[in-house]
This record gives structure tokens, C-alpha cells and sequence, in this order.
């Protein structure tokens, strides 16, 4: 008689990463857990690519407040000098995110000089911390928050936007 044991659902999650006291793992695992009830995967990559991109999916739907992604959307300067930018958080629900205009991608400070107007058409202003730098917001139901930025000198800004611990940076404003 062999001692070898064979799964039928994968590994067994006990025996595994397991930490209890971490929303972010156990999140994880019990959505790995569920998406072995899927029929089972091939040795194919753009398979276990979307495999792993369903068990995200799922997790982020067990725990959408720790669903940190967020996408940033820089759009063309017009002729008035303003630069509109959109983000949005990949599951359409309201969240609060942490919102500053930086001088450099990483950086984490605010920008050394404020723009001269910075206009939120969609989403809730909860604070404005640092004068048309650093703010609050409160996205609208769908998970969507949009800034126009606007100045008449030669600097170049990034949105950095903090979510659930997680920092986004867009691409640079370019006023120069």
C-alpha cells in the first residue's frame, strides 16, 4: 500500500501560508479555495493567467476595501492650460483615497509648488489638507474621481494616489 496522497482540489490550505490574523492572505486563500470549483485548468499559460486573474477577481470581491488598484488617466492639456485626470478603482464602489500632486514618481512629498487651480468635478472633497496639493476624496458610487489641474507656468506634476496602503502614480502633467 502506497502513503501517497492525492488531491483532488488542489493543496490542502491548512498545511500552506496560512495566517489567520491577515485579512490580505486569508482573502487570498479562500478565494483560491473557491475558484477550484472552476473545472480544472490546462497546462496553458493564457489559462493559468486568467486563472490567477479570476482568483484576484474573486478576492476582491470577498474584501473590496482591500482591493488596492487604482487607475490613473492623464489626459491632453487644452488651450486654457488645464490637464484633466481620472482615476478609478477597479471595483466600482465608493472609496477614499489619499490624493497629492508630486514632483517625481516614488517621491511620496508633495509637490514643491502648488498649480495655480486644481477643480474636483466628480467625487467628494472630505478634505482639503495641504492648499491645491494634497486632499481627502471620496470617490462617487462607481468607484470614480475626477481632478482638473490647471497653471500657467512651466512645472510638471504626477498624481500620486494612496489606496488601502498602496500608492499609484500617474504619468506626468506637462504645463512646460
Amino acid at each position: 500500500m502506497s502513503s501517497a496522497h492525492v488531491e483532488d482540489f488542489g493543496p490542502d490550505l491548512g498545511r500552506g501560508p496560512f495566517a489567520a490574523s491577515s485579512l490580505e492572505m486569508a482573502i487570498i486563500q479562500i478565494a483560491a479555495a473557491l475558484a477550484q470549483l472552476r473545472s480544472p485548468l490546462r497546462a496553458d499559460d493564457g489559462d493559468i493567467a486568467g486563472h490567477a486573474d479570476f482568483v484576484r477577481t474573486l478576492a476582491d470581491r470577498l474584501a473590496p476595501d482591500w482591493d488596492a488598484p487604482a487607475t490613473i488617466d492623464v489626459g491632453n492639456i487644452d488651450g486654457l492650460l488645464r490637464i484633466p485626470t481620472s482615476i478609478r478603482t477597479e471595483i466600482g464602489t465608493v472609496s477614499l483615497l489619499h490624493c497629492w500632486v508630486t514632483d517625481q514618481y516614488g517621491d511620496g512629498a508633495e509637490a514643491t509648488r502648488a498649480p495655480d487651480v486644481v477643480t474636483w468635478n466628480v467625487g467628494t472633497v472630505l478634505q482639503e489638507i495641504t492648499t491645491r496639493r494634497r486632499y481627502l476624496i471620496l470617490t462617487n458610487a462607481a468607484g470614480i474621481a475626477q481632478v482638473t489641474v490647471q497653471d500657467g507656468g512651466m512645472d510638471n506634476w504626477r498624481w500620486a494616489v494612496a489606496r488601502s496602503g498602496h500608492v499609484h502614480y500617474s504619468s506626468t502633467l506637462y504645463f512646460a
